[in-house]
């Protein structure tokens, strides 16, 4: 080989190992150094963001003490949860403290509608699969709001109602009536119609749900007539009265109740007596207004009392026969000014069965109504 040959292959020699010196030890250090610089530079970021922070320590920790409060404040607007027995007991309190009705309730299930940091979502339950790696990773720590609507048909009176949305807007969870429909009787002076009401809830880390304490009686033979210590389902089915459909009771009763026209001077126009001849125990109305009357048959002390009550006024007489019976002695309205009639609560928490005549009522707007009962309690 010519020397200058080998001149030639000791500098092509030179040349590749100084390009391999570049490729594999300068440029992979030169790479270094620069993800070193560019990390460098991100470190000293969030260095000066973090000494920027730290000189302001005491005023974000009271900013997130303020945030974190005005947060709890609002998630305490809403329950953790859309439980229906919270539903009915709140549908069941608005009954007993105003002059309102919920003729029917639909109860739905609750659906998610939105997760706070996150967005809408489909209301869709996820679905965890055998098997799947997913359904063992632990779940984000997030608040999920769900609402549901519940369809209602009530009846109240004027008063009522208004009560009934007050109550609703000023009640301590949020809540909205969607939709309304109001038809008013002005012979009953009442307000019957439809509403859908809204209740919302968001669910998330240490959210309670409320728990109801119901104290009712469970177990009877029969739902439809009644709790613990009512006779047995047959008792309401067939009766002694029903072979004259009531008749016997016009002239052998525990309890008169007469309805007649209030603009009437002979007499007041609602009369409920326990002896017809005996005005101590009257208990009466002369408003010409639909009156609510509560009738009560329970035991005290090893005996059975039968007690009516209208506002204020009450009498109680106890009941020596082996049922309750209650003569009303209706009458036809005589113009569109009489508005005279009563809607009668029943409460019979005894084996005794109540029963009910009905005579001369009128046909076209009756002045005598059964609002609600428990118990057994049959009208003729």
């Amino acid at each position: 080989m010519k020397d200058s040959d080998k001149k030639i292959l000791l500098a092509l020699l030179a040349v590749a190992i100084l390009v391999a010196t570049f490729l594999y030890v300068y440029k992979p250090i030169k790479e270094d150094m620069d993800n070193l610089d560019s990390e460098i530079e991100t470190l000293q970021a969030r260095y000066n963001d973090l000494k920027q922070k730290q000189a302001q320590e005491a005023q974000l920790k009271a900013e997130t003490e303020e945030f974190n409060a005005q947060f709890e404040e609002i998630l305490a607007y809403y329950p953790a949860d859309l439980n229906q027995e919270t539903t009915v007991m709140l549908l069941k309190g608005v009954e007993e403290q105003y002059d309102f009705i919920h003729d029917s309730v639909s109860m739905t299930q609750p659906t998610a509608f939105y997760v706070l940091g996150q967005g809408a979502t489909t209301g869709e339950e996820q679905v965890v699969v055998e098997g799947d790696a997913s359904a063992t990773e632990e779940p984000e720590e997030q608040y999920t709001c769900y609402m549901a609507n519940y369809p209602i048909a009530y009846t109240g009176t004027y008063d009522g109602l208004k009560s009934y949305l007050d109550y609703i807007a000023t009640y301590k969870y949020r809540m909205n009536i969607d939709t309304i429909s109001i038809t008013y009787d002005p012979v009953e002076e009442t307000c019957k119609g439809s509403l859908t009401l809204n209740e919302y809830a968001i669910s998330g880390p240490n959210r309670t749900p409320d728990t109801v304490d119901v104290d009712v009686p469970n177990g009877v033979d029969n739902i439809f007539i009644g709790g613990s210590g009512a006779a047995s389902a047959g008792a309401a089915v067939t009766s002694k009265y029903d072979a004259d459909n009531g008749a016997a009771i016009v002239n052998n009763y525990n309890v008169m109740m007469l309805l007649n026209n209030a603009n009437s001077d002979s007499a007041s126009g609602i009369i409920v007596a326990a002896d017809r001849d005996d005005e101590n125990t009257y208990v009466s109305s002369n408003e010409n207004a639909a009156v609510n009357v509560k009738i009560s048959v329970y035991a005290a002390e090893g005996k059975n009392y039968v007690s009516y009550e209208i506002g204020d006024q009450s009498y109680e007489a106890e009941v020596l026969t082996d049922d309750v019976t209650v003569y009303v002695k209706s009458s036809g309205r005589v113009d569109s000014d009489d508005k005279n009639s009563v809607s009668v609560t029943v409460s019979n928490t005894t084996s005794l069965p109540v029963f009910f005549k009905v005579a001369d009522d009128d046909t076209t707007a009756p002045r005598f109504k059964v609002a609600s009962k428990s118990g057994v309690v049959k009208v003729y």
